[in-house]
């Protein structure tokens, strides 16, 4: 009696896996999958198939992903030359299993053999993963997928932009989201071109994911590239706004131009020995952390207190105090223009800024002082991470 329990069972989970692969066969163009909660069979195919979208109803989930597991055990158990040339009836196989579950590794291996025999197309594997992003939008192997299947591509070849769409989609539906992330800024490491674009995309997913502090993560990281690579953007070079109003607020200064910001942050700078890109990129990249202060300021006046808005706050003074302090000490320094780009390199600024004497500089002075009005847990901060020397007591 069990035992044709078990055949039947069998047998009916061989079908909804041939349902779904029909489905994969029909429809090229899937964009979602999802489990859909029901509780009883009702006789009827549990695959279900609207609009590019396809579900699997739970009641069922189980004994199918149990299933499609034993038999792709038992292709496992074969050589490889031997399950490659079965490629059409084990992919049936891997492909409800990896929507049920994307987290075996040992299946991901799978299909990666098949692509380097040729089995697999590689635009179909891409939507694939995709596919599988859908329903589990924090899918590690997922996004290791993408970037192995890209590594047989040239980067000009590569749509980058698509692949960002696919990071956003995954980290707006699943908060901290550290694999998107992740994978956003490996395509940002490929494809610096898109820096000025995710300046602005980066921006708004702050506005509209408050709390979460990847996104804000994200843009310290984008902020520090664009400086690294020495990226500005021209056209808002002669506005500054927002740096042109944090030195007013510091200083009670009225500052117009470019020139007269970099006499105030870089008093007796050498631009000969530093550069004209490295200073250009100095300005713009300290106004984009201004105006991300401001933007703090401004959310947590809208929405009260935020961890978030507290931190990226922090980061962004931060990185305004370190880069006027690495390019003021360049002159006693190596390497002290471009960032450190060991963890030795930072340790050692690390202990440069601790010692630095900011009240030889005006702007770094006032900064420090209207900082210090912060309240004592901001004093401690500043003294941890930017060597401010505040006197006990000081206010």
């Amino acid at each position: 009696m069990d035992s044709d329990s078990d055949n039947e069972q069998s047998v009916l989970c061989e079908k909804i896996i041939n349902d779904m692969h029909t489905v994969f066969l029909k429809d090229t163009e899937l964009s979602s999958f999802e489990i859909i909660p029901t509780v009883l069979n009702r006789n009827k195919s549990p695959v279900i198939h609207v609009e590019h979208n396809m579900g699997l109803e739970s009641w069922c989930a189980k004994h199918v992903y149990d299933h499609a597991h034993r038999m792709l055990m038992g292709y496992k158990k074969q050589t490889v030359q031997r399950y490659v040339q079965q490629s059409d009836n084990l992919l049936k196989y891997l492909n409800v299993a990896l929507l049920i579950n994307p987290d075996v590794t040992a299946f991901w291996h799978i299909r990666r053999q098949l692509v380097q025999k040729n089995r697999l197309k590689m635009n179909r594997e891409l939507k694939f993963s995709t596919l599988v992003l859908s329903k589990k939008p924090k899918s590690n192997e997922a996004f290791a997928y993408r970037r192995w299947l890209y590594s047989f591509q040239s980067a000009d070849a590569i749509d980058w932009h698509h692949e960002i769409g696919i990071c956003e989609r995954c980290a707006d539906r699943s908060s901290s989201n550290y694999h998107a992330w992740s994978h956003r800024q490996w395509v940002l490491q490929n494809a610096p071109i898109l820096i000025r674009a995710e300046i602005m995309r980066s921006e708004k997913f702050m506005r509209k994911h408050i709390s979460d502090y990847s996104s804000y993560h994200y843009r310290q990281l984008l902020i520090s590239y664009a400086y690294k690579m020495s990226y500005y953007d021209a056209e808002e070079l002669p506005q500054l706004f927002d740096l042109k109003e944090l030195i007013s607020y510091y200083l009670i200064a009225d500052v117009q131009s470019p020139a007269q910001i970099l006499q105030i942050m870089l008093p007796g700078i050498d631009q000969a020995a530093v550069g004209e890109a490295r200073l250009k990129s100095f300005l713009y990249c300290c106004n984009l952390s201004a105006h991300d202060m401001r933007l703090c300021d401004d959310q947590k006046n809208m929405y009260g207190e935020r961890e978030s808005f507290e931190l990226h706050r922090r980061a962004s003074l931060k990185f305004i105090v370190e880069q006027c302090v690495r390019l003021l000490s360049g002159g006693d320094m190596m390497g002290m223009y471009s960032p450190p780009a060991t963890p030795v390199q930072q340790q050692e600024f690390n202990l440069h800024l601790r010692k630095f004497n900011y009240n030889s500089y005006e702007f770094l002075t006032a900064l420090k002082k209207s900082e210090s009005l912060l309240g004592s847990k901001h004093r401690k901060w500043c003294s941890l991470f930017l060597g401010f020397d505040y006197e006990t007591g000081a206010a």
